[in-house]
């Protein structure tokens, strides 16, 4: 998982991405993402479906303007 620094549209998505465990918002490949569903897997250990999330759950804003000036 990269570390990135970003200024969050809304103090909610803020307190989305700060939870360490158990997290469900993350950032991942320059986009921030959503674990939409857990499941176990026959062998063993757990898969984790995610989504891309194109717009602020809390506010409406574009995620996509939450990267546009990072590297």
């Amino acid at each position: 998982m990269e570390t990135v620094t970003l200024t969050t549209c809304c103090k909610d998505l803020g307190t989305a991405l700060s939870f360490p465990a158990g997290r469900n918002f993350f950032i991942e490949e320059g986009a921030l993402k959503l674990i939409v569903a857990k499941t176990p897997m026959q062998g063993g250990g757990v898969a984790e479906l995610e989504n891309a999330v194109r717009f602020c759950p809390f506010c409406g804003r574009r995620t996509a303007e939450l990267f546009a000036n990072k590297p």
